[in-house]
């Protein structure tokens, strides 16, 4: 009996007690003179670049995906081509005002909030000087990619902002540890799966964090357990959906087409022949796609994301023949009905021609990741003036007309961003790996060095994915190039100042 109550009294423990310090955070926050001077400039800031920008740009910016998510949200769809938490998160606010200005202004008003409880997070736990505190503060409050983001219908913004407060709470997990913070990043983490699949690889960065915690061996497996259950049944239940719906039980159809589209980037320079292939739908396919690049001109240059959307694309071609040949109802069950096969056509190819994946898909991948492409950011509503009439309605614009200051103007404004995250990219892994070497020259406290590591394991898993299974263009480089940026500033203070646990300065 006694080892029994003993034994919970250790599991209540479990629950109730963390490491404490001396400081909490939201009296760092209220009396500290220089996070009050930080407070007061970034509302100022915040405001007045939302109501410049607004006079400037009216009306939201659109894409191809934009009036995807609209439509989802407008018809209330259980599954969509893409995942349908933003298209939740647009009806919501749409209860709210229809306006979307409103929209808009919400998801800048959530970027900024993340960004300011990421950075006083950082001033908090990290002794800043004044000079790398002034220039963290500047990037992340006044970076001008932040109100063109979050002026597009689109799930970047959000994504982003989610992201960015995740993150941070990965960082209270090293430090200060609780179940409040482990819940909260758990369930932030789901909301970023069904915000966008691509939150698949996080769980790869949030168990680090949890393993780096300063608590039992409870929390740890629970918060493992958190992370890891929630994603695998979120998986589970959408394949059921989208059998229901479709009759193809597929995790992400997108996500099929996209293998099959980098695999046809090879293509060229390979012999794929049919006895390579496991399936006679994968031998069909083949035959179609050797058709298509023997009539191709040598001269033409596939874009990167071209066998996605052309209609000549040999996977559109396969597309319309099943759908043809087996007599399917509707564009989007066909779309789901060929993903199965496109899995299995680019995994063949792969398996059989890794080397010349690797030189034709992979490295020119990793070229594009360190300078992507501004893509949507080149132009406002990619130089139209018009929006369809899925945007005009949920948006209860008068006519289908959108105007700005200057449908361009905003290719020179951004233009220097790219090589910024470049520069960045090169300084973080450069610094961290002197920093990581020599910790003990500059006493680096473990959870400071844990967080360092943290960041690393971000920049490499991202990397990862990024280079094998993602489009890159900048939009998805944002919230890395936040992480990237403030850690390179964070390992030049090191370097600079030699780090010797020196309390946080003030003006």
């Amino acid at each position: 009996m006694i080892s029994k109550l003993s034994w919970l009294k250790r599991l209540k423990d479990s629950f109730t007690n963390q490491p404490t310090d001396s400081e909490s955070f939201s009296r760092f926050l209220i009396k500290n003179d220089l996070n009050k001077k930080y407070l007061l400039i970034a509302t100022a800031g915040i405001f007045i670049q939302f109501i410049v920008f607004k006079l400037c740009y009216p009306f939201a910016s659109y894409f191809t995906d934009s009036y995807t998510y609209i439509d989802t949200a407008a018809n209330n769809y259980v599954i969509s081509v893409r995942p349908i938490g933003y298209s939740r998160f647009l009806s919501l606010v749409h209860r709210v005002n229809t306006s979307d200005t409103a929209l808009v202004f919400v998801q800048y008003l959530t970027i900024q909030l993340g960004v300011l409880y990421f950075f006083f997070t950082l001033r908090f736990f990290f002794p800043l000087g004044n000079s790398i505190s002034h220039m963290l503060f500047a990037f992340l409050i006044y970076n001008p990619i932040t109100i063109y983001l979050s002026n597009q219908v689109s799930s970047d913004p959000l994504f982003a902002s989610v992201s960015i407060i995740w993150f941070t709470l990965l960082i209270w997990l090293i430090f200060r540890p609780g179940w409040i913070h482990l819940l909260l990043m758990a369930a932030l983490l789901y909301l970023l799966f069904q915000i966008r699949f691509t939150a698949l690889y996080l769980p790869a960065v949030a168990i680090p964090a949890v393993l780096f915690s300063r608590r039992n061996w409870l929390f740890k497996v629970s918060g493992i357990i958190l992370v890891v259950a929630p994603m695998y049944l979120g998986m589970q239940h959408i394949k059921r959906l989208t059998q229901q719906d479709t009759g193809t039980a597929v995790f992400s159809a997108f996500g099929s087409w996209m293998a099959a589209n980098n695999a046809l980037q090879v293509y060229p320079h390979i012999s794929m022949q049919d006895k390579d292939l496991p399936t006679a739908d994968c031998k069909a396919l083949n035959k179609i796609v050797k058709q298509y690049f023997d009539t191709l001109p040598a001269s033409a240059k596939p874009g990167p994301d071209e066998f996605l959307w052309s209609a000549n694309s040999p996977l559109k071609t396969y597309m319309y023949q099943v759908q043809e040949q087996k007599k399917i109802d509707g564009y989007f069950r066909s779309w789901h009905a060929v993903a199965p096969v496109f899995t299995q056509y680019s995994n063949s190819l792969m398996l059989h021609h890794p080397l010349a994946y690797m030189r034709y898909f992979i490295l020119p991948n990793s070229r594009t990741f360190f300078l992507p492409s501004l893509e949507c950011f080149l132009s406002y509503n990619e130089k139209k003036n018009t929006v369809d009439s899925v945007a005009m309605k949920w948006f209860q614009y008068k006519s289908d007309r959108v105007t700005c200051v200057n449908k361009t103007v905003q290719a020179t404004l951004l233009a220097p961003i790219p090589w910024l995250w470049l520069l960045s990219n090169i300084v973080f892994c450069s610094g961290l790996l002197l920093v990581v070497i020599r910790a003990k020259r500059y006493k680096l406290s473990p959870q400071l060095l844990r967080t360092l590591i943290l960041a690393g394991t971000f920049w490499g898993v991202h990397l990862c994915f990024s280079i094998y299974a993602s489009t890159i263009v900048f939009r998805y480089q944002y919230f890395p190039m936040i992480v990237c940026v403030t850690f390179s500033l964070i390992l030049i203070n090191i370097l600079t100042t030699h780090y010797r646990h020196k309390p946080a300065s003030t003006m």
